[in-house]
């Protein structure tokens, strides 16, 4: 009788829980590891997957909120026994510290001590004869392949998965030092170099000799705070490498002020071959003063790059706090100011705790304004809330002769004289005046710092010299 052959599963969970924009590095490291010894794997994609003919099945979480597959919470306990679970998604809201860095620790090395993998060759170099070393591992980047295939038949346009399918992904360092109580890298005091780009540099060509993968982007922690003969050796690689790359996570923007080399990283970013936005964080006003002083640097070589800069809120909102709610939302807003009198945009990034504010969905509104340069560079946030309004009076009620955009004061004597007893409110603008009515003494400085415009505050003044470098 013939050997049946192995099969592994292999499970992005955050994709079957309402999607993710981003390919799950782990498994597709995982396949290429499988891939490189001949065994049968496959990129699980159906909620009601028969997973009898899996000998085992390799599920990865990233977000804490993801939904565990039917599949899973509906498994027999025979079946039960072939899962191996792993991820951030199992463990980033422990609160105690020591259960944390015991489940940190466990996750990270759980794979390279897997009793099933370590049975098979390890052909990517290192110490290691077996098992997978992730450092080393060739990630198989058609794992998602089906998947993009699946959407595009439905009706999808390709080009919203070019994550799954353009890029090289991989991290050249990992760790960090800043110790944000938010992230997942909170016990972790030093950046160690990880990748050498040729480890998960991709080279496939298609038919005309293109590539199929142009892109680079990388995962890293940090990678300014590593040592500088680190980022500057692996910095060189990407440029020589003469591919377009991104660090996703951002690049720490307070290292240009920190470290004595700030001019030095500046000026030698200021020569790569950046993949869209140079992208920053300014997650803590308490940063503001490191932040000014670093983008001065930065502006001066880099004054016409496109420059963003994530920012973290939301962070322990509750229903009842309404301090802590206003702080975070004036903080916020002053992040932006500063970005706005810079040139740089900014990406808010909430935190699952905004669902618990007092009004969440203004975080909701900031979001869909200061995330879509579009708005954010041409309007305020007062504006894109009565844009809104003014859009759906005309698109959907057929209200004709409304201007388009009105002043707060404008639009309020309208909300006096009764128009609006008549005529919806949008969501948008529910949600501004719900925040004007909850905290009525700070009225002046909320509509303030909502009509902050980016035409109005930019000042190139702040950086331009006669020394500043010009390109």
């Amino acid at each position: 009788m013939a050997k049946r052959k192995i099969k592994i599963g292999l499970v992005d969970a955050d994709l079957l829980c309402n999607g993710t924009r981003h390919p799950n590095l782990v498994l597709m490291k995982i396949a290429g590891f499988l891939n490189d010894n001949g065994i049968d794997s496959k990129l699980i994609i159906d909620h009601d997957e028969d997973i009898t003919p899996y000998k085992l099945i390799y599920i990865s979480r990233v977000f804490t909120f993801t939904q565990m597959p039917a599949f899973y919470e509906n498994a027999t306990p025979a079946h039960q026994r072939k899962f191996r679970k792993g991820g951030t998604g199992f463990y980033a809201n422990e609160l105690n510290v020591n259960k944390y860095r015991y489940q940190r620790e466990k996750d990270m090395n759980q794979l390279e001590n897997d009793e099933f993998l370590n049975q098979y060759r390890n052909r990517r170099g290192g110490c290691r004869t077996h098992g997978i070393d992730l450092a080393r591992q060739m990630p198989y980047y058609h794992l998602y392949d089906e998947f993009v295939d699946r959407k595009v038949a439905e009706g999808h346009k390709r080009d919203k998965y070019k994550d799954y399918q353009q890029y090289s992904i991989g991290f050249l360092t990992r760790g960090c030092i800043r110790h944000c109580p938010f992230c997942i890298n909170k016990l972790e005091d030093r950046i160690l170099p990880y990748s050498d780009l040729e480890w998960f540099l991709d080279d496939e060509r298609d038919e005309h000799g293109h590539l199929v993968r142009p892109y680079i982007y990388l995962w890293d922690d940090n990678f300014l705070a590593a040592d500088p003969q680190i980022w500057r050796t692996k910095l060189q690689q990407l440029i020589d490498s003469g591919r377009p790359f991104q660090f996703r996570q951002g690049l720490d923007e307070r290292m240009l002020a920190e470290s004595p080399y700030g001019e030095e990283m500046a000026e030698m970013l200021s020569r790569t071959k950046y993949h869209g936005d140079f992208i920053f964080a300014f997650d803590n006003w308490k940063d503001r003063d490191l932040i000014e002083r670093a983008l001065k640097i930065w502006k001066r070589h880099n004054p016409k790059k496109g420059t963003k800069f994530y920012l973290f809120c939301g962070f322990k909102q509750t229903s009842k706090d309404t301090k802590r709610f206003y702080r975070d939302l004036w903080e916020l807003f002053q992040r932006i100011k500063i970005l706005m009198q810079y040139g740089c945009v900014g990406y808010v990034m909430r935190h699952e705790d905004y669902h618990n504010a007092p009004i969440a969905n203004i975080y909701v509104q900031i979001a869909r304004w200061s995330n879509q340069q579009q708005f954010y560079k041409k309007m305020s946030f007062w504006q894109f809330c009565y844009r809104n309004q003014s859009y759906w009076e005309e698109k959907t009620l057929k209200i004709k002769e409304r201007p388009q955009l009105k002043s707060f004061e404008e639009f309020y004597q309208d909300f006096c004289d009764g128009y609006y007893d008549n005529v919806k409110m949008c969501l948008p603008l529910q949600s501004l005046m719900k925040v004007l009515d909850m905290f009525p003494e700070q009225r002046e400085d909320l509509l303030e710092m909502f009509n902050y415009s980016m035409s109005n505050l930019q000042d190139g003044s702040l950086w331009q010299s006669d020394e500043s470098p010009r390109n």
